[in-house]
């Protein structure tokens, strides 16, 4: 019986330890915030991108891998985070980023008849692992005669 619980006692505290994080997440020193295509916003395209990047012990990136995105939004998205860097660890790293381009329906809080206006973009982060670009739904205007 004492072994019984001994091993359960051991494994749960072996669990326990996989599950804690391994090191804490690095910390951005500059963010560049990808910009929302014009195109996909007059398309009214929304998606989601997956990236990995290499950081160096400097905290440079030095190269980043997109793995999964409409092409519409790759070049944007490889583009901002190529100028990204991190508080140098002294040892090169790999980060998974994920960045989400969204459009808000309405942007209620906006009153123009001029379409610039509605170009608004905003973002949220969580860095590193999560970028949230959203942008106004444009108005579709329809005129009569």
């Amino acid at each position: 019986m004492k072994k019984a619980i001994l091993a359960i006692l051991l494994f749960t505290t072996a669990w326990a330890q996989t599950l804690a994080p391994s090191s804490p997440l690095p910390c951005v020193t500059r963010f560049v915030a990808p910009a929302y295509p014009w195109k996909a916003r007059k398309a009214r395209i929304e998606g989601e991108t997956k990236s990995e990047i290499q950081v160096r012990a400097d905290g440079t990136v030095s190269s980043v891998n997109v793995t999964m995105a409409h092409p519409i939004f790759r070049d944007y998205v490889e583009v901002a985070l190529k100028q990204w860097e991190f508080e140098p660890t002294g040892k090169a790293f790999v980060q998974n980023i994920t960045v989400r381009f969204s459009l808000r329906d309405g942007c209620d809080d906006i009153r123009s008849s001029d379409p610039d206006v509605y170009r608004e973009t905003r973002v949220q982060a969580q860095l590193p692992p999560l970028v949230e670009v959203k942008s106004c739904l444009e108005p579709i205007i329809v005129e009569t005669n």
